[in-house]
């Protein structure tokens, strides 16, 4: 993800959420130390994004969205694939990401990634409990074919 990027990302955060980032929030993570974001680009206009901060050995996803209806299959596995690998080449070995306590469609899907709920984190969102989620030895040949059945099973 690039400043140019922004209008756009605005414009799927905006859709996305319902307490959307301040466009300064992304451009101070565009240069904070430790950060990696990523943009899915169709026929020249960003369709989707996610955002990874490292620390030491734990990968935290910050963000991932994507427009809706999404203009290619499996969007979103391609950017949550996308930002795992950007976690493994920084070293990470655990994953983390907070998700509203209400959305059971995003909590199936982080599953999918291997994410399981390990806690609450009250007040997170404005007016909702997030529910914190952990995936743990990202490097462990049991979650490398996790990741290889999903690339595989991408349309």
């Amino acid at each position: 993800m690039l400043a140019g990027d922004l209008d756009q990302v605005m414009e799927i955060e905006e859709a996305t959420f319902l307490t959307p980032w301040p466009r300064r929030v992304f451009e101070n993570e565009l240069v904070a130390p430790g950060r990696s974001y990523w943009v899915a680009d169709y026929q020249g206009r960003v369709v989707g994004f996610g955002g990874l901060m490292l620390v030491d050995k734990d990968a935290h996803i910050n963000t991932l969205a994507t427009i809706r209806p999404a203009p290619v299959p499996a969007l979103g596995s391609r950017v949550m694939l996308r930002l795992v690998e950007e976690g493994l080449l920084g070293g990470a070995e655990h994953l983390s990401l907070e998700v509203r306590s209400s959305n059971w469609k995003a909590q199936e899907f982080y599953r999918k990634f291997g994410l399981a709920p390990v806690g609450i984190r009250k007040g997170f969102y404005q007016d909702e409990d997030a529910l914190i989620m952990w995936a743990h030895d990202l490097r462990d040949t049991d979650y490398q074919e996790r990741l290889r059945l999903i690339r595989e099973a991408l349309p």
